[in-house]
């Protein structure tokens, strides 16, 4: 019997619920009340919600502490053994290699790290990035921001080691690859930031810009643009602060009401896990602040079991290392009401079985046999943290070994009961074996075998390599159409179909175009670029068409040319061309060339008109409008 908040019941069958509520969102039983909430954006550590850390502040992959100085031009290092920050040697660019000389760094305000454990620091005044190894702090690359003026103020690294910049001056965010490459098509519409300082991604690397020139938190769109939602707006006070050194100490300074003075941070450490201990204000915010105690009662359980033995329960359940958790069952021959489930006395409970972080979660059931049975979860938490409950499983009716020994292992009620729940336990594990071999051909199958590796495992029968990027989804139609794709594999319609798996497009998209169809053919224009293979392209080559949401980057597009690479014909060859959506006369579209008005005829026009007040008129018999050539025909 699975008790969980999946299948549209009444949330776990509740019955009684004290500080316990059932968190739709993560599908969860916890502690809590209706009232709590996030933390908020402006919440007084500064820390945006829990998002990120102040601007200006990094940890490192050993766990050192790095903080950008502004007031001093420097960057500082702050480790446990020292207890105290202290300037990092940076690395200056050397005149002979860097022309022009760059000057040394001024008013950093960001740093970040990538991927590669490389230290990103903005020089804000001198509007460029500077990229160090780390820990041997020399200078790698040196980015200098488009555009006059640039400052870039915060930096930040998503999960695939893309880099953000929050350039205020531009009123912009700008987007690099792990190439250090501009990302021209990342960006946002003229006036939608005014002077976008801080940035924070999350876990999705949904990218959250705090604006403090229209005083509000938003959205960004993995191309760049503002989404629609305002996060946050009219934010009171200016958020968040930055940190400061004042005589040789660090500062958290807050707004300027009276109650609100600068705060001193002291006995600050960081562990090799990057976690903070010693200093709340600065990594871990006030977050929600949870009941000490709640309690939750099932509804009546029904085995449809006359003196049902209930066997054991195992919990799909999360238990921090503050929580705890308390079981306790009743069982009755008959349903009772929730009122005089709730009037019993402790006595009629079974005793408490407490479960702890380090446990394993499950339990035997201890109360005497009935048709019926409640559940009791009793959550205790320090506070700070709530036991999260997934699912229940409940195992009935228990079948132990007791039942094939000799009738004098039974003659004692409260021996047999003993010797019954003893024994249990090593008929669950034998039972567990033998579940396990009864469910297998479920492991068979591309919708019932389990997510991770028995899903790869199943996948290497029919020799697929799933990529990093597929999707559970993804994987399991592979598994589940891989014959048919095999015997579709190096033709046109068994490319196209492993090209929608894997970018989602659906028809009439890819499209793929024969060379050897465009012979006697003239040359016309295909994503804004000519078509016209030569004599040597015709056999054995085609071109692949595909919108430009299949490939939003230079990663999705190298991905998916190892995919065509490893799916197309071996002795072809092919092009990939990305199309854009718009109609660009002269650029994608070529009047005289792929576009035709009228019947062919011969002989040139002198004027044309298209419309009111457009007017072409020919100074040659081949006049260009950009690198368009237009041919006029009499209609």
């Amino acid at each position: 019997m699975l008790l969980d908040g999946r299948d549209g019941r009444e949330s776990w069958q509740i019955a009684e619920a004290s500080s316990i509520i059932y968190d739709a969102r993560q599908d969860v039983l916890r502690l809590g009340a209706s009232r709590a909430g996030a933390i908020p954006a402006t919440e007084s550590g500064g820390t945006f919600g829990g998002l990120t850390r102040p601007t200006g502040l990094a940890v490192g992959p050993d766990g050192r502490l790095i903080l950008a100085d502004p007031a001093n031009n420097a960057i500082l290092s702050y480790t446990t053994h020292q207890a105290a920050f202290t300037p990092l040697p940076l690395s200056a660019p050397i005149p002979a290699i860097t022309s022009p000389p760059h000057p040394p760094i001024r008013q950093p305000r960001g740093v970040a790290f990538n991927r590669d454990g490389n230290l990103i620091v903005a020089d804000t005044d001198h509007g460029r990035l500077l990229i160090y190894t780390w820990p041997m702090l020399a200078l790698r690359h040196i980015i200098t921001l488009p555009g006059p003026g640039a400052q870039p103020w915060d930096v930040a690294v998503d999960s695939r080691g893309r880099l953000y910049v929050a350039d205020p001056a531009g009123g912009r965010v700008l987007r690099y690859d792990r190439l250090w490459r501009l990302d021209d098509a990342y960006r946002q519409a003229p006036g939608a930031l005014l002077q976008p300082r801080h940035l924070a991604i999350d876990a999705d690397d949904v990218v959250y810009v705090v604006d403090d020139g229209l005083r509000r938190v938003v959205r960004l769109r993995p191309d760049g643009a503002l989404d629609a939602d305002i996060v946050f707006d009219d934010l009171e006070p200016a958020f968040p602060p930055p940190l400061a050194l004042r005589e040789g100490a660090l500062w958290l300074p807050q707004d300027d009401r009276p109650d609100c003075p600068a705060l001193k941070l002291v006995g600050l450490s960081v562990d090799r896990g990057g976690r903070h201990h010693g200093l709340t204000l600065l990594a871990r915010p006030r977050g929600v602040t949870y009941p000490r105690q709640g309690r939750y009662v099932s509804q009546a359980l029904d085995s449809a079991i006359f003196q049902c033995q209930w066997h054991r329960l195992v919990l799909d359940v999360d238990l921090p290392a503050t929580t705890g958790l308390a079981i306790s069952t009743f069982t009755a021959p008959n349903r009772l009401d929730p009122e005089r489930v709730a009037a019993l006395p402790e006595s009629r409970w079974s005793a408490p079985l407490i479960l702890e972080s380090d446990d394993t979660p499950e339990v035997l059931i201890q109360s005497s046999p009935g048709r019926f049975l409640w559940l009791r979860l009793d959550f205790t938490s320090g506070g700070e943290a709530t036991p999260l409950i997934h699912s229940l499983t409940l195992y009935a009716p228990r079948q132990s070994s007791l039942q094939f020994l000799p009738p004098v292992f039974q003659e004692d009620p409260v021996s047999a009961d003993f010797l019954d729940r003893f024994l249990s336990g090593f008929d669950t594990v034998l039972a567990e074996i033998e579940s396990q071999i009864e469910r297998f051909t479920g492991y068979l199958d591309p919708h019932g075998v389990p997510a991770g590796d028995f899903l790869t495992w199943l996948g290497a029968w029919f020799d697929w390599t799933f990529w990093a990027d597929w999707s559970e989804t993804t994987r399991r139609a592979l598994i589940r159409e891989a014959i048919s794709l095999f015997k579709q594999r190096g033709t046109i319609p068994g490319l196209q179909r492993l090209i929608r798996l894997h970018t989602g497009l659906a028809d009439p998209y890819p499209v793929v175009v024969e060379h050897f169809r465009l012979r006697d053919v003239p040359p016309f224009h295909l994503a804004g670029a000519p078509l016209a293979p030569g004599p040597d392209e015709l056999a054995h080559h085609f071109t692949i068409l595909v919108p430009d949401r299949a490939a939003t980057d230079d990663e999705a597009r190298t991905a998916l040319h190892h995919l065509i690479e490893a799916q197309k014909p071996a002795h072809t060859d092919y092009r990939l061309r990305i199309v854009r959506p718009g109609l660009r006369i002269a650029c994608q579209s070529t009047i005289g060339v792929d576009t035709l008005i009228g019947a062919p005829a011969t002989g040139p026009l002198g004027e044309v008109g298209l419309g009111q007040g457009a007017l072409l008129a020919p100074v040659d018999p081949y006049p260009r409008l950009g690198r368009a050539r237009l041919l006029f025909q009499h209609p």
